[in-house]
């Protein structure tokens, strides 16, 4: 089945997120401006917090700084964070992440990274508080600057004091610490007691890309990729959250993840009601202009809404009736599962719907199908409020990689493929140059892969390929792929280059054979560190081939380049074509290149994201 996406065009040869803030060149954003406390929130006691001389220092009775400034709307899941710390005598502070702002107490949810070098707490720096502890010696000292760093990827946590490993602690899938879960959330500062005194200074952030497969639906700015039926006004964007409160309408996902058609998924979002309200959330459903939507099913929300259906129900399938597992005015998680005819609903991660759809099922409009999502706005009285919206398509991206026309080593390069669940591959070696492009009539490629460096394709062949970019398949081109259909103009275009394989004019300018270089050390910068496809990765260095004499697109989006003189400058970008991503990546010519751990990390994210499976 060919997955319905705005998918882009990944051209990678070689031959033989958005902040308000600005990120430095290795990716780190400043979270503290050193003057103020711009984008933090304190909880009671706010005077605990104070700013001199560019330190946050704390000192005063109980209290607690959350981050809810812009950068990645104040929600992170995998992420690196560092600062400077200094504790002094008998101090206790912490640092939280995954939390949540909460006016008064202990923050309930998230996991505290300790600071404390001599209070009487013998859970001391660098331990993942009650988890695993630094138990008496601390590795601070008071008086002195120590650096503080914490890293969280999928499951895993990672905590240095000074570059020293101090917390390397996975969350088991059966973990059971209330609170305490891995999932995502802001940051926060703890301000433990009047007699604590320690500073802060330098705080930073670097976001690490989701290589899970969630896709965000809404930014947190504006409505974006989303479309209201009647009564617009119901919907709106305050403080990076989707506020519902008016008129019935429905707010109709319209955006390119998937093109707006989901079947097999898993989708989640955090939602807050408030007392008496009611709303919904809709999937395999489809715009309406009026009324209650007539396709798809409701996955109810309302915790004190007079309606006794309650929140975490399949509305009139499998409901959950009076005892709502929600509370109003707390943050609760909404997971929805559809694979199959089978749906799964859990709210903070207990199962509330468990629902095979029979095969004689006749609910009319209540059917398993494909569709997209939507939001319910269900009564002028009901305020609601939704944030992280994302979703994973559960389909496998379907990948053709295309070869003909040139060596190359074999099993390592689709080694390179192998190992993914969400990634599928064939192989489809071109004996007639192009005869992929012959018939498209049952194509079922949500992704083509090009590593071919053949040259003829007939006027037949080109429409062809060109209507598979216009219908949202994406194309990963690699390698010596660059100097295929070398006289084609629409190709060029395409992929944003040309490697001359003859003298030539382009574009009125005279331009030599292109030349390459084996075997050459390359020094690889990262120039877009925010972009999905490079974020979390550092500059490298790889065993490869140079290119030089290139013709490239002036509008091409740079994300690498390198320094090598045998080289053009520029070896990576983004570019559109027809609606569909583009990505160009001058890199990967043997086996030595194959076997650089940041090709393979380069080649897997750049397909997810061609297929609008990463964002």
């Amino acid at each position: 089945m060919l997955r319905k996406i705005t998918m882009g065009l990944l051209v990678c040869t070689a031959f033989g997120v958005c902040t308000a803030a600005q990120s430095g060149s290795d990716g780190w954003i400043p979270l503290f401006n050193g003057q103020n406390l711009d984008g933090w929130k304190a909880s009671e006691n706010q005077g605990t917090f104070t700013v001199k001389d560019g330190e946050l220092m704390v000192n005063g009775d109980r209290s607690h700084l959350f981050y809810v400034g812009p950068v990645n709307n104040a929600s992170f899941k995998n992420f690196e964070f560092k600062a400077q710390v200094k504790t002094t005598k008998g101090s206790n502070s912490g640092i939280y992440f995954h939390t949540e702002y909460q006016q008064d107490g202990w923050p309930s949810k998230g996991y505290e990274c300790q600071v404390n070098t001599t209070h009487s707490d013998r859970k001391k720096t660098g331990g993942l508080y009650g988890v695993q502890d630094v138990i008496d010696n601390a590795p601070s000292k008071d008086g002195e600057w120590f650096d503080y760093y914490i890293k969280v990827e999928g499951k895993h946590v990672l905590i240095k004091i000074d570059g020293k490993t101090t917390v390397d602690w996975t969350e088991p899938d059966d973990w059971k610490q209330a609170g305490r879960k891995i999932a995502s959330g802001t940051l926060a500062i703890q301000g433990h007691d009047p007699k604590s005194l320690v500073y802060f200074k330098n705080i930073m952030v670097r976001p690490l890309p989701d290589d899970t497969g969630w896709v965000s639906l809404f930014n947190g700015k504006n409505l974006d990729g989303w479309k209201p039926s009647e009564n617009q006004g119901t919907f709106t964007v305050k403080d990076g959250e989707l506020v519902v409160h008016g008129d019935r309408s429905h707010l109709f996902y319209v955006g390119p993840v998937n093109n707006a058609t989901f079947q097999d998924f898993e989708f989640t979002a955090d939602v807050k009601t408030t007392q008496g309200s009611n709303s919904g959330i809709y999937f395999h459903t489809a715009y309406q202009g009026t009324d209650w939507p007539s396709k798809g099913y409701e996955c109810q929300v309302n915790t004190t809404h007079s309606d006794r259906k309650k929140t975490g129900g399949l509305y009139g399938v499998q409901d959950v009736i009076d005892n709502a597992p929600s509370k109003d005015g707390q943050w609760f998680n909404y997971y929805i599962k559809v694979q199959g005819k089978h749906v799964l609903i859990k709210i903070d991660g207990k199962t509330t719907v468990d629902w095979t759809e029979p095969d004689d099922w006749r609910q009319s409009g209540r059917k398993i199908a494909a569709g997209t999502f939507a939001i319910q706005g269900h009564d002028p009285k009901s305020l609601v409020y939704f944030k992280n919206i994302k979703v994973r398509p559960l389909d496998p991206i379907k990948v053709v990689v295309v070869t003909g026309g040139h060596d190359f080593e074999h099993d390592p390069f689709f080694a390179l493929f192998q190992g993914y669940s969400d990634i599928r591959y064939v192989e489809a070696a071109q004996k007639d140059h192009s005869e992929l492009f012959e018939d498209i009539g049952n194509w079922d490629y949500d992704v083509i892969v090009l590593y071919n460096m053949t040259q003829n394709i007939s006027p037949k062949r080109q429409e062809n390929f060109k209507a598979l970019l216009q219908k949202g398949v994406g194309l990963v081109t690699l390698h010596h792929a660059e100097g295929a259909f070398n006289t084609w103009e629409d190709y060029r275009q395409i992929i944003g280059a040309r490697y001359p394989l003859k003298p030539q004019e382009i574009d009125g300018k005279q331009f030599a054979t292109g030349t390459y270089d084996h075997d050459m050390d390359m020094n690889v910068k990262i120039v877009d560190r925010e972009h999905p496809i490079t974020r979390g990765l550092s500059d490298f260095t790889i065993h490869d081939e140079t290119y030089k004499g290139v013709w490239f697109a002036p509008d091409n989006h740079i994300l690498l380049t390198t320094d090598h003189p045998k080289s053009d400058p520029t070896i990576c970008w983004t570019r559109s074509y027809g609606g569909t991503r583009v990505v160009y990546l001058e890199l990967g010519h043997d086996g030595k290149a194959y076997a650089n751990p940041n090709y393979r990390r380069l080649i897997a994210r750049s397909i997810r994201w061609a297929a609008g499976s990463l964002n």
